[in-house]
């Protein structure tokens, strides 16, 4: 099986890839689409992808509590006939939130206690921001200057190597199997990514 990917960012790719690797094992992966913002654009072309080629992978931010996945999904798709083999999968608020949620596995590898990372990570207000906050306590230098900035009055939100750092993390450590259980909109998207393998 072939799959492509299309994401908002880089951090997002580490995600999608570590998903596929780990319950689409067989499948390749074709194709990576980085949108640097919102995948929307993209959609129609990816559908027929999906409905010529293979499937498609696409991942969201939800950005805003006032939304809602579904309706976000809904947005994409409208005036589309969507193929069963192209997945809108949409992370609440944040992809931040599904990776702080393996709370085990991100304090371990901060070196911070578990009861520092939220039991809840899609009901934060700003993942991102909560997970540098995490950082910033880790007592592992080189994690904590790569992900926290290092002037916290400046206008960088995160340090300089936040998303090579986090996406490391993500592709050699992180455990979505933990993670989906503290995280609802994480757990769907993984039932609808492994349904893509018994298709």
């Amino acid at each position: 099986m072939q799959i492509t990917l299309a994401v908002e960012d880089t951090l997002s790719r580490a995600v999608a890839r570590r998903l596929v690797y780990e319950y689409l094992p067989l499948a390749h992966i074709f194709e990576e689409f980085v949108a640097g913002g919102s995948v929307e654009n993209r959609i129609p072309g990816l559908n027929q992808r999906a409905l010529y080629v293979g499937p498609v992978l696409a991942l969201a931010d939800l950005d805003s509590p006032m939304s809602c996945p579904a309706a976000l999904v809904g947005q994409y798709s409208s005036g589309l006939t969507i193929s069963p083999r192209m997945l809108i999968r949409v992370a609440v608020l944040e992809i931040e939130s599904w990776i702080m949620a393996d709370r085990a596995g991100t304090a371990g590898w901060l070196g911070i206690a578990t009861s520092t990372v939220s039991r809840n990570p899609e009901s934060l207000n700003d993942p991102k921001r909560s997970l540098v906050q995490l950082a910033s306590r880790s007592r592992k230098r080189l994690l904590k200057e790569a992900i926290a900035p290092r002037n916290v009055l400046g206008t960088n939100r995160t340090g300089p190597g936040y998303n090579e750092t986090i996406s490391e993390f993500v592709a050699l450590h992180w455990n979505p199997e933990a993670a989906r259980r503290n995280s609802p909109s994480l757990d769907r998207a993984i039932v609808r990514i492994a349904e893509l393998a018994s298709a």
